[in-house]
């Protein structure tokens, strides 16, 4: 009943949020960090802003507020924000879900949202927009009316060469002024230390697009959030989830499953002796 009145009142998106958001909250085995930008972005570091602005935009009074991202610092940099290790112990990526708008396209955009380790150089997965094919030599020689926007995924990955290349994975094609909502789960790592990262990427208001294995990603330790820009445009990025967790509570998850074993074992030798 709550879902067809908050659908005939056209606020399902909100209702759906605000229900994950609860069943997020009580996941025992799993930390998270939200950013919802309510409170502007004071839980953020903002690195050689130079032609780099960020505003918040919307209403942070009901919950409607999101990034804005103008131009760009021409490199890497951006907003970022450091999670917190105690005692320096790793974190292990479980859930990451982000959403993104480019205004005017990805043209003049690209809007980043990446998950990062100590290593700058590595990624432990994030979403950037981008045209498809940018990365080859003859890019340049295609008509810009010609050019496929696309929202794209990149992790690194170990290749059979025993190299780590950031390697990137398209996810759907970009139409101006739409929101898409990607949402990632996280394998745990294998013997190699490898993982896969499952991705659903949703427009706003539309079924999900496409979900997308990907494979051999590096399961590094996770440190930060980064967001920025790359282009002279205009980004939007709206809320922001990262689902984690601490060797604290995987040390935790092995205690009381030797606690369970042990009192199954209890409980074997109490039958035997009632026996």
């Amino acid at each position: 009943m709550l879902f067809t009145a908050a659908r005939r009142l056209k606020v399902l998106d909100r209702a759906q949020d605000a229900f994950l958001g609860v069943l997020r909250e009580v996941t025992p085995e799993c930390r998270w960090f939200r950013e919802r930008w309510t409170e502007g972005w004071a839980r953020w570091q903002m690195a050689a802003p130079r032609g780099l602005m960020a505003h918040i935009v919307g209403s942070p009074r009901h919950g409607h507020a999101y990034l804005r991202l103008r131009g760009s610092n021409g490199d890497h940099e951006g907003l970022s924000h450091q999670l917190p290790r105690s005692d320096e112990r790793s974190l292990t990526v479980k859930h990451f879900r982000a959403q993104v708008t480019f205004p005017d396209g990805v043209s003049a955009a690209s809007g980043y949202v990446l998950l990062c380790p100590d290593d700058s150089s590595e990624v432990i997965g994030g979403i950037f927009g981008t045209y498809r094919g940018e990365d080859d030599e003859d890019m340049e020689e295609v008509d810009p009316a010609d050019r496929v926007a696309t929202l794209t995924w990149i992790a690194t990955e170990l290749n059979e060469d025993g190299e780590r290349p950031n390697t990137c994975t398209e996810l759907c094609t970009v139409e101006p002024g739409v929101c898409y909502e990607v949402a990632a789960s996280f394998s745990d790592k294998d013997d190699d230390g490898l993982m896969t990262a499952t991705v659903t990427v949703t427009p706003r208001g539309q079924p999900p697009f496409a979900t997308i294995s990907i494979h051999r990603c590096l399961k590094g330790d996770l440190d930060t959030v980064n967001i920025y820009n790359f282009r002279d445009g205009e980004a939007y990025i709206g809320e922001v989830d990262v689902g984690y967790e601490s060797e604290d509570d995987e040390d935790d998850w092995r205690t009381l499953e030797d606690d369970d074993s042990d009192n199954e074992s209890d409980g074997e030798s109490d039958e035997s002796e009632g026996a």
